[in-house]
């Protein structure tokens, strides 16, 4: 009887406790399968990092390979080549540039590299010379063209620059051909086209006006030079008058005239043009600092006021 007893109270001991015991379990297994995920986790992260890290490292290393044998390469290339590839690049900018641009750029280059103050003025006059000023550093000191053409057809009086390259860099007074040589360059053209003379370039006019003082301290021209300048060439001049019809018959007898005029469509101050033709009211121009208002007709009633004086020219007998 006491066994039976012991017995039932040890079977009823143990189906009690049971459910609690295999509670604490389950909790618990739980608690491990949170740890091993856990772990898990922290295991991807860190070889995560670690292949990022990896990544990283031969990334850089590659970049530095390809430096050193960029490098290399470079080396082996010559100067010269490193520097015409470089002007390629520079080159295909200026391409792109429009007017302004250009002009912008040119004047502030000419100003870091210290050019006289008067050659980038002449952008401020008139943005054609944007090629000359940029090209002054280069072309300044090489040597002056010895005439202005190969030959000059007959009747034909040449359209000739004060800033062309040719001549434009020689000095004139205190300044060059292509920043106060106006009246030079007139003179050149009148007396190269009449003689056919083609040594007869602006810069030996100038030249020639320099000697005989024909210039003053503010670099201007004095009218001195039309007047008397031909002369040594063999080509006579008289001042005629500024009326239309005495312009007309002058001209269409080929004989060119060079005229000093005011403010207006040529200058802001004085300047020297040449008239060289006539026909229907309207005259060809030849401004030397100009080449836009070279290759149009002008109606001659719209510049006979700005017309101070005029000189006509022929061969002399």
């Amino acid at each position: 009887m006491f066994v039976k007893e012991r017995i039932i109270k040890f079977l009823q001991e143990h189906i009690t406790r049971t459910p609690k015991r295999r509670g604490r379990i389950t909790k618990a297994k739980r608690r491990q399968k949170v740890k091993r995920q856990l772990l898990m986790i922290g295991l991807i992260c860190v070889a995560c990092i670690t292949l990022i890290i990896t990544y990283n490292i031969k990334a850089s290393a590659r970049k530095k390979t390809q430096e050193t044998i960029k490098t290399e390469q470079q080396k082996k290339v010559p100067d010269e080549v490193v520097k015409q590839m470089a002007e390629s690049e520079v080159d295909t900018v200026k391409d792109t540039e429009t007017i302004e641009q250009k002009v912008k750029r040119v004047r502030k280059e000419a100003k870091e590299k210290g050019y006289p103050e008067d050659i980038i003025n002449l952008l401020k006059k008139n943005d054609e010379t944007v090629g000359f000023v940029e090209n002054y550093e280069d072309k300044k000191d090489l040597p002056i063209a010895k005439k202005v053409a190969d030959t000059i057809e007959e009747g034909e009086i040449p359209q000739l620059l004060q800033w062309d390259e040719r001549w434009g860099y020689a000095s004139y007074g205190s300044g060059f051909v292509a920043t106060c040589g106006c009246g030079p360059t007139c003179m050149s053209m009148v007396i190269s086209g009449l003689t056919k003379d083609v040594s007869v370039t602006p810069a030996v006019v100038a030249e020639y006006s320099d000697k005989k003082g024909y210039i003053d301290e503010e670099n201007n021209t004095y009218w001195r030079l039309m007047q008397e300048g031909g002369k040594h060439w063999g080509v006579s001049c008289y001042e005629g008058s500024a009326e239309e019809e005495a312009v007309k018959a002058e001209l269409n007898e080929g004989h060119p005239i060079i005229c000093s005029v005011g403010p207006g469509d040529f200058t802001k101050n004085g300047h020297f043009i040449v008239l060289t033709k006539y026909k229907n009211g309207k005259v060809k121009v030849n401004d030397p600092f100009s080449q836009k208002n070279s290759d149009k007709l002008w109606v001659y009633e719209d510049i006979k006021d700005q017309i101070k004086a005029l000189w006509i020219y022929s061969v002399e007998e």
